[in-house]
């Protein structure tokens, strides 16, 4: 049961990490400085739609996406309906994503774009994700516990060491070969 505890404390973690970080944006986005003297400041909505990427990229990249669901999928249980409610927020997520890239885009080309709506689509895009993080805390969580063997949970845990030792050692290469080039930050793509 240790390693299934290990499994859900980082589990947690990242539960926690990606609420802190969708709640920041949120906060962000109410705080209305998207406006400038001029109209809209498109940087403002540029980085924050960055923002929103890179919790997008996060979000998908936890642990719970990576490994537990696929193992839940894998086992071939009762959990079905739960992870088609689980997809059906990530659809919507990556529709407002796509809405969202496709206004900032209008608006890079010079095109009229109303930033009262990008600013509540981006923000919708937030409470999605934390209805996820929510549905996974309150049901797929309980639901990995009771399918998920003591096998399967070592197996889990193996590999999200496995795969942390390799982000420490690639994140420590990257430091050492210095920052990325900056003029990346203004390019965003969705997928």
């Amino acid at each position: 049961m240790q390693t299934n505890g290990y499994s859900l404390a980082l589990l947690t973690g990242e539960q926690q990490n990606a609420r802190r970080i969708l709640g920041q944006l949120v906060q962000c986005l109410h705080n209305g400085a998207w406006t400038a003297h001029d109209g809209i400041d498109l940087d403002w909505f540029v980085a924050a739609f960055n923002k929103l990427l890179t919790i997008d990229r996060y979000c998908h990249e936890r642990k719970i996406e990576r490994h537990v669901i696929p193992a839940i999928r894998h086992a071939g249980t009762d959990a079905d309906e739960l992870l088609d409610r689980l997809d059906t927020l990530s659809v919507e997520a990556l529709r407002i994503l796509r809405y969202a890239y496709n206004q900032i885009r209008r608006a890079v080309d010079g095109g009229d774009v109303d930033p009262e709506m990008l600013v509540a689509a981006m923000e919708l895009y937030c409470l999605r994700m934390l209805e996820r993080l929510a549905l996974e805390e309150d049901e797929l969580f309980p639901a990995a516990r009771r399918i998920l063997s003591r096998d399967e949970w070592f197996r889990l845990a193996a590999r999200c060491l496995s795969e942390s030792a390799r982000q420490r050692a690639a994140g420590r290469q990257g430091h050492a070969a210095g920052p990325g080039d900056r003029r990346q930050r203004r390019q965003f793509h969705v997928h």
